[in-house]
Protein backbone atom coordinates (compact mmCIF):
# COMPACT_ATOMS: atom_id res chain seq x y z
CA UNK A 1 0.00 0.00 0.00
CA UNK A 2 2.73 2.45 1.03
CA UNK A 3 4.87 1.46 -1.95
CA UNK A 4 1.98 2.12 -4.36
CA UNK A 5 1.43 5.59 -2.90
CA UNK A 6 5.14 6.36 -3.07
CA UNK A 7 5.25 5.11 -6.66
CA UNK A 8 2.42 7.45 -7.64
CA UNK A 9 4.14 10.39 -5.96
CA UNK A 10 7.37 9.58 -7.81
CA UNK A 11 5.63 9.27 -11.17
CA UNK A 12 3.76 12.54 -10.64
CA UNK A 13 7.04 14.28 -9.75
CA UNK A 14 8.67 12.76 -12.83
CA UNK A 15 5.90 13.71 -15.25
CA UNK A 16 5.02 17.14 -13.81
CA UNK A 17 8.04 18.32 -11.82
CA UNK A 18 7.32 22.03 -12.24
CA UNK A 19 3.73 21.58 -11.07
CA UNK A 20 4.97 19.74 -7.98
CA UNK A 21 7.44 22.51 -7.24
CA UNK A 22 4.70 25.12 -7.76
CA UNK A 23 2.41 23.32 -5.29
CA UNK A 24 5.18 23.23 -2.69
CA UNK A 25 5.96 26.92 -3.24
CA UNK A 26 2.29 27.89 -2.78
CA UNK A 27 2.05 25.88 0.44
CA UNK A 28 5.28 27.45 1.66
CA UNK A 29 3.97 30.96 0.95
CA UNK A 30 0.82 30.29 2.96
CA UNK A 31 2.92 28.86 5.80
CA UNK A 32 5.20 31.88 5.66
CA UNK A 33 2.21 34.20 5.97
CA UNK A 34 1.01 32.31 9.06
CA UNK A 35 4.46 32.16 10.71
CA UNK A 36 4.41 35.80 11.99
CA UNK A 37 1.36 34.86 14.08
CA UNK A 38 3.56 32.72 16.32
CA UNK A 39 3.58 34.22 19.79
CA UNK A 40 6.59 34.47 22.04
CA UNK A 41 6.20 33.37 25.67
CA UNK A 42 9.22 34.29 27.77
CA UNK A 43 7.05 34.67 30.92
CA UNK A 44 8.31 32.10 33.43
CA UNK A 45 4.85 31.34 34.82
CA UNK A 46 3.59 30.47 31.31
CA UNK A 47 6.16 27.68 31.17
CA UNK A 48 4.63 26.04 34.24
CA UNK A 49 1.34 24.11 34.67
CA UNK A 50 -1.45 26.70 34.62
CA UNK A 51 -3.69 24.69 36.97
CA UNK A 52 -1.06 24.46 39.72
CA UNK A 53 -2.19 26.24 42.94
CA UNK A 54 0.99 28.31 43.02
CA UNK A 55 0.40 29.71 39.51
CA UNK A 56 -3.35 30.20 40.06
CA UNK A 57 -2.63 32.10 43.28
CA UNK A 58 -0.10 34.26 41.44
CA UNK A 59 -2.82 35.32 38.99
CA UNK A 60 -5.23 35.99 41.88
CA UNK A 61 -2.67 38.23 43.58
CA UNK A 62 -2.19 40.15 40.34
CA UNK A 63 -5.93 40.61 39.88
CA UNK A 64 -6.46 41.82 43.44
CA UNK A 65 -3.30 43.73 44.25
CA UNK A 66 -2.23 45.18 40.89
CA UNK A 67 0.70 43.02 39.93
CA UNK A 68 3.65 41.18 41.39
CA UNK A 69 6.36 42.16 38.90
CA UNK A 70 8.95 44.76 39.86
CA UNK A 71 11.34 46.64 37.58
CA UNK A 72 14.33 47.57 39.71
CA UNK A 73 15.96 50.66 38.25
CA UNK A 74 19.54 50.69 39.43
CA UNK A 75 21.32 54.06 39.45
CA UNK A 76 25.03 53.53 40.03
CA UNK A 77 28.39 55.20 39.59
CA UNK A 78 30.45 54.52 36.48
CA UNK A 79 33.93 55.56 35.34
CA UNK A 80 33.91 58.99 33.70
CA UNK A 81 36.43 61.58 32.52
CA UNK A 82 34.06 64.44 33.26
CA UNK A 83 35.51 66.91 35.81
CA UNK A 84 31.99 67.38 37.15
CA UNK A 85 31.25 63.67 37.60
CA UNK A 86 29.41 62.27 40.60
CA UNK A 87 31.76 60.60 43.09
CA UNK A 88 29.26 59.78 45.82
CA UNK A 89 25.78 58.42 45.14
CA UNK A 90 24.48 60.66 47.95
CA UNK A 91 25.15 63.65 45.69
CA UNK A 92 22.00 65.86 45.54
CA UNK A 93 22.15 65.67 41.73
CA UNK A 94 21.56 61.93 41.96
CA UNK A 95 18.70 62.39 44.42
CA UNK A 96 17.16 65.01 42.12
CA UNK A 97 17.46 62.51 39.31
CA UNK A 98 15.75 59.85 41.41
CA UNK A 99 12.87 62.23 42.08
CA UNK A 100 12.68 63.14 38.39
CA UNK A 101 12.49 59.51 37.29
CA UNK A 102 9.82 58.70 39.86
CA UNK A 103 7.60 61.49 38.55
CA UNK A 104 8.38 60.87 34.88
CA UNK A 105 7.84 57.09 34.87
CA UNK A 106 4.69 57.29 36.95
CA UNK A 107 2.65 58.25 33.87
CA UNK A 108 3.48 55.13 31.87
CA UNK A 109 0.60 52.75 31.21
CA UNK A 110 1.21 49.50 33.09
CA UNK A 111 3.09 51.00 36.03
CA UNK A 112 0.98 50.85 39.20
CA UNK A 113 3.37 52.25 41.80
CA UNK A 114 6.87 53.75 42.05
CA UNK A 115 8.99 54.28 45.11
CA UNK A 116 12.58 54.41 46.18
CA UNK A 117 14.24 53.81 49.55
CA UNK A 118 15.76 57.28 49.02
CA UNK A 119 12.29 58.81 49.45
CA UNK A 120 12.88 58.86 53.21
CA UNK A 121 15.54 61.52 52.67
CA UNK A 122 13.00 63.74 50.91
CA UNK A 123 10.52 63.17 53.72
CA UNK A 124 13.11 64.20 56.32
CA UNK A 125 13.77 67.37 54.30
CA UNK A 126 10.16 68.63 54.01
CA UNK A 127 9.60 66.73 50.76
CA UNK A 128 12.47 68.46 48.97
CA UNK A 129 15.84 67.35 47.68
CA UNK A 130 18.67 68.57 49.97
CA UNK A 131 20.80 71.34 48.48
CA UNK A 132 24.18 69.85 49.41
CA UNK A 133 25.71 66.49 50.17
CA UNK A 134 26.49 67.43 53.78
CA UNK A 135 22.77 67.80 54.48
CA UNK A 136 22.19 64.38 52.94
CA UNK A 137 24.88 62.91 55.19
CA UNK A 138 23.33 64.53 58.26
CA UNK A 139 19.92 63.08 57.40
CA UNK A 140 21.49 59.64 56.88
CA UNK A 141 23.21 59.85 60.27
CA UNK A 142 19.83 60.36 61.91
CA UNK A 143 18.56 57.09 60.45
CA UNK A 144 19.02 53.62 61.85
CA UNK A 145 21.61 51.30 60.30
CA UNK A 146 18.81 49.21 58.79
CA UNK A 147 17.19 52.25 57.19
CA UNK A 148 20.53 53.44 55.79
CA UNK A 149 21.35 50.03 54.34
CA UNK A 150 18.08 50.06 52.40
CA UNK A 151 18.83 53.44 50.78
CA UNK A 152 22.46 53.13 49.67
CA UNK A 153 24.95 50.30 49.44
CA UNK A 154 27.94 50.25 51.79
CA UNK A 155 30.24 51.88 49.21
CA UNK A 156 27.74 54.67 48.43
CA UNK A 157 27.84 53.82 44.74
CA UNK A 158 24.27 52.65 44.11
CA UNK A 159 20.64 53.59 44.74
CA UNK A 160 17.50 51.96 43.36
CA UNK A 161 13.95 52.80 42.28
CA UNK A 162 11.28 50.11 42.56
CA UNK A 163 8.69 50.21 39.77
CA UNK A 164 5.66 47.94 40.15
CA UNK A 165 3.83 46.72 37.03
CA UNK A 166 0.63 44.87 36.17
CA UNK A 167 1.75 43.44 32.82
CA UNK A 168 1.66 39.86 34.09
CA UNK A 169 2.04 37.42 31.18
CA UNK A 170 0.84 39.94 28.57
CA UNK A 171 3.88 39.94 26.28
CA UNK A 172 2.78 42.85 24.08
CA UNK A 173 2.04 45.04 27.09
CA UNK A 174 5.36 44.08 28.66
CA UNK A 175 7.34 44.99 25.52
CA UNK A 176 5.52 48.33 25.22
CA UNK A 177 6.17 49.04 28.88
CA UNK A 178 9.89 48.25 28.66
CA UNK A 179 10.20 50.33 25.47
CA UNK A 180 8.57 53.30 27.23
CA UNK A 181 10.72 52.92 30.35
CA UNK A 182 13.96 52.58 28.38
CA UNK A 183 13.06 55.50 26.12
CA UNK A 184 12.33 57.82 29.06
CA UNK A 185 15.50 56.78 30.86
CA UNK A 186 17.46 57.41 27.66
CA UNK A 187 16.00 60.92 27.34
CA UNK A 188 16.36 61.73 31.05
CA UNK A 189 19.02 64.19 32.38
CA UNK A 190 21.44 61.61 33.76
CA UNK A 191 24.17 63.21 35.91
CA UNK A 192 27.76 62.72 34.67
CA UNK A 193 29.47 59.67 36.11
CA UNK A 194 26.17 57.83 36.60
CA UNK A 195 24.55 55.01 34.62
CA UNK A 196 21.06 53.52 34.80
CA UNK A 197 20.36 49.81 34.38
CA UNK A 198 16.95 48.13 34.62
CA UNK A 199 16.76 44.69 36.15
CA UNK A 200 14.09 42.45 37.66
CA UNK A 201 11.56 40.05 36.16
CA UNK A 202 10.09 42.29 33.37
CA UNK A 203 13.52 43.31 31.96
CA UNK A 204 14.62 39.67 32.09
CA UNK A 205 11.52 38.66 30.12
CA UNK A 206 12.29 41.37 27.58
CA UNK A 207 15.89 40.14 27.34
CA UNK A 208 14.75 36.51 27.04
CA UNK A 209 12.36 37.44 24.23
CA UNK A 210 15.18 39.18 22.34
CA UNK A 211 17.62 36.31 22.88
CA UNK A 212 15.08 33.70 21.74
CA UNK A 213 14.55 35.56 18.47
CA UNK A 214 18.27 35.98 17.94
CA UNK A 215 18.85 32.31 18.78
CA UNK A 216 16.33 31.19 16.17
CA UNK A 217 18.07 33.09 13.38
CA UNK A 218 21.62 32.40 14.55
CA UNK A 219 21.32 28.67 15.26
CA UNK A 220 19.38 28.02 12.04
CA UNK A 221 21.97 29.94 9.99
CA UNK A 222 24.95 28.24 11.62
CA UNK A 223 23.28 24.83 11.31
CA UNK A 224 22.49 25.41 7.64
CA UNK A 225 26.05 26.52 6.83
CA UNK A 226 27.52 23.54 8.67
CA UNK A 227 25.22 21.09 6.89
CA UNK A 228 26.04 22.62 3.49
CA UNK A 229 29.75 22.19 4.19
CA UNK A 230 29.33 18.52 5.08
CA UNK A 231 27.08 17.90 2.07
CA UNK A 232 29.66 19.44 -0.22
CA UNK A 233 32.37 17.20 1.19
CA UNK A 234 30.14 14.21 0.47
CA UNK A 235 28.58 15.01 -2.93
CA UNK A 236 31.35 17.25 -4.34
CA UNK A 237 28.81 18.96 -6.62
CA UNK A 238 27.20 22.36 -5.94
CA UNK A 239 23.68 21.38 -7.03
CA UNK A 240 23.74 18.06 -5.18
CA UNK A 241 24.98 19.92 -2.11
CA UNK A 242 22.06 22.34 -2.01
CA UNK A 243 19.17 20.12 -3.08
CA UNK A 244 18.81 17.90 0.03
CA UNK A 245 18.74 21.00 2.23
CA UNK A 246 16.00 22.86 0.34
CA UNK A 247 13.13 20.48 1.32
CA UNK A 248 14.21 20.66 4.97
CA UNK A 249 14.21 24.47 4.88
CA UNK A 250 10.72 24.29 3.37
CA UNK A 251 9.70 22.01 6.25
CA UNK A 252 11.03 24.57 8.74
CA UNK A 253 8.80 27.25 7.17
CA UNK A 254 5.82 24.86 7.24
CA UNK A 255 6.47 24.17 10.92
CA UNK A 256 6.55 27.89 11.69
CA UNK A 257 3.24 28.32 9.85
CA UNK A 258 1.70 25.39 11.74
CA UNK A 259 2.82 26.94 15.02
CA UNK A 260 1.04 30.16 14.06
CA UNK A 261 -2.16 28.36 13.06
CA UNK A 262 -2.23 25.99 16.03
CA UNK A 263 -1.19 28.60 18.57
CA UNK A 264 2.04 26.88 19.64
CA UNK A 265 4.29 29.59 21.12
CA UNK A 266 8.02 30.14 20.89
CA UNK A 267 9.56 29.56 24.31
CA UNK A 268 12.91 28.45 25.68
CA UNK A 269 12.30 24.87 24.52
CA UNK A 270 11.12 25.63 20.97
CA UNK A 271 13.47 28.55 20.20
CA UNK A 272 16.01 26.21 18.60
CA UNK A 273 13.42 24.48 16.42
CA UNK A 274 15.06 25.49 13.12
CA UNK A 275 18.50 23.99 13.74
CA UNK A 276 16.93 20.94 15.39
CA UNK A 277 14.85 20.15 12.30
CA UNK A 278 17.76 20.80 9.97
CA UNK A 279 19.83 18.24 11.83
CA UNK A 280 17.10 15.59 11.95
CA UNK A 281 15.45 16.14 8.57
CA UNK A 282 18.54 16.30 6.38
CA UNK A 283 18.98 12.51 6.76
CA UNK A 284 15.93 11.86 4.60
CA UNK A 285 17.24 13.93 1.72
CA UNK A 286 20.70 12.37 1.90
CA UNK A 287 19.29 8.83 1.79
CA UNK A 288 17.07 9.60 -1.22
CA UNK A 289 19.82 11.47 -3.07
CA UNK A 290 22.33 8.69 -2.44
CA UNK A 291 19.98 6.00 -3.73
CA UNK A 292 19.14 8.09 -6.79
CA UNK A 293 22.80 8.53 -7.65
CA UNK A 294 23.39 4.80 -7.20
CA UNK A 295 20.67 4.08 -9.75
CA UNK A 296 22.04 6.65 -12.20
CA UNK A 297 25.51 5.11 -11.98
CA UNK A 298 23.90 1.90 -13.24
CA UNK A 299 22.82 3.85 -16.36
CA UNK A 300 19.16 3.62 -15.32
CA UNK A 301 17.01 6.47 -16.79
CA UNK A 302 16.26 9.37 -14.47
CA UNK A 303 12.53 8.64 -14.26
CA UNK A 304 13.11 5.04 -13.21
CA UNK A 305 15.93 6.07 -10.88
CA UNK A 306 13.68 8.58 -9.12
CA UNK A 307 10.88 6.04 -8.73
CA UNK A 308 13.24 3.41 -7.34
CA UNK A 309 14.83 5.90 -4.95
CA UNK A 310 11.47 7.18 -3.66
CA UNK A 311 9.91 3.74 -3.24
CA UNK A 312 12.94 2.03 -1.71
CA UNK A 313 14.01 4.80 0.68
CA UNK A 314 10.53 6.26 1.17
CA UNK A 315 9.21 3.20 2.96
CA UNK A 316 12.05 3.28 5.48
CA UNK A 317 11.71 7.06 5.82
CA UNK A 318 7.99 6.79 6.58
CA UNK A 319 8.56 4.13 9.24
CA UNK A 320 11.42 6.14 10.75
CA UNK A 321 9.26 9.27 10.75
CA UNK A 322 6.40 7.42 12.44
CA UNK A 323 8.61 6.14 15.25
CA UNK A 324 10.24 9.54 15.71
CA UNK A 325 6.89 11.33 15.75
CA UNK A 326 5.54 8.91 18.37
CA UNK A 327 8.62 9.50 20.50
CA UNK A 328 8.21 13.27 20.34
CA UNK A 329 4.45 13.11 20.93
CA UNK A 330 5.18 11.43 24.27
CA UNK A 331 6.46 14.84 25.38
CA UNK A 332 2.94 16.23 24.92
CA UNK A 333 1.99 14.46 28.14
CA UNK A 334 4.82 16.09 30.09
CA UNK A 335 3.66 18.25 33.03
CA UNK A 336 5.77 21.18 31.82
CA UNK A 337 3.97 23.12 29.03
CA UNK A 338 7.23 24.07 27.32
CA UNK A 339 8.20 20.38 27.04
CA UNK A 340 4.77 19.63 25.58
CA UNK A 341 5.29 22.45 23.06
CA UNK A 342 8.67 20.99 22.12
CA UNK A 343 7.05 17.61 21.48
CA UNK A 344 4.37 19.13 19.26
CA UNK A 345 6.83 21.22 17.25
CA UNK A 346 9.31 18.39 16.71
CA UNK A 347 6.56 15.93 15.75
CA UNK A 348 5.11 18.36 13.23
CA UNK A 349 8.54 19.36 11.95
CA UNK A 350 9.85 15.86 11.33
CA UNK A 351 6.59 14.91 9.61
CA UNK A 352 6.86 17.95 7.34
CA UNK A 353 10.50 17.04 6.59
CA UNK A 354 9.39 13.61 5.41
CA UNK A 355 6.58 14.99 3.24
CA UNK A 356 8.76 17.71 1.75
CA UNK A 357 11.64 15.37 0.90
CA UNK A 358 9.42 12.71 -0.71
CA UNK A 359 7.49 15.22 -2.82
CA UNK A 360 9.86 18.10 -3.56
CA UNK A 361 13.25 16.44 -3.87
CA UNK A 362 12.27 13.98 -6.68
CA UNK A 363 10.83 16.86 -8.71
CA UNK A 364 14.04 18.85 -8.19
CA UNK A 365 16.14 15.88 -9.31
CA UNK A 366 14.15 15.58 -12.52
CA UNK A 367 14.42 19.32 -13.20
CA UNK A 368 18.18 19.16 -12.61
CA UNK A 369 18.61 16.14 -14.90
CA UNK A 370 16.40 17.31 -17.75
CA UNK A 371 16.77 21.09 -17.77
CA UNK A 372 19.61 22.47 -15.63
CA UNK A 373 22.46 20.10 -16.51
CA UNK A 374 21.80 20.25 -20.30
CA UNK A 375 21.67 24.04 -20.09
CA UNK A 376 24.98 24.15 -18.19
CA UNK A 377 26.50 21.79 -20.77
CA UNK A 378 25.41 24.00 -23.66
CA UNK A 379 26.82 27.11 -21.99
CA UNK A 380 30.15 25.37 -21.45
CA UNK A 381 30.27 24.33 -25.13
CA UNK A 382 29.81 27.93 -26.17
Amino acid sequence: MIEKILGRIARFSEKKPFLMVAIIIILTIFAGLAAPNVKSKPAFEKMLPQDDPIIKTLYEVRDNFGGTDIITICIKLKPSDSPDKVNDIRDPRVLSYVKFLEEDLNGIDGITKINSPADVIFQKNDGKVPNDIDTVKEICESLTDEEKSRIFNSEYSMVIINTYTDTGGDQKKLLRLMDDVNERIKDSPTPPGVEVVCTGTPPMRDLLNTLMKESQVFTTTVGGIGILFILYLYFRKPLSTVMPLIPVLVAVVWTGGAMGVLGIPVDMATAGMGSLLLGMGIDYGIHLMHRYEEERKKKIPSDKAVETAVVSTGTAVIVTTATTVVGFLALVFAPLPMMANLGKVCALGIFFCMVSVITLLPAMLIIEERYILPLIGKNREK
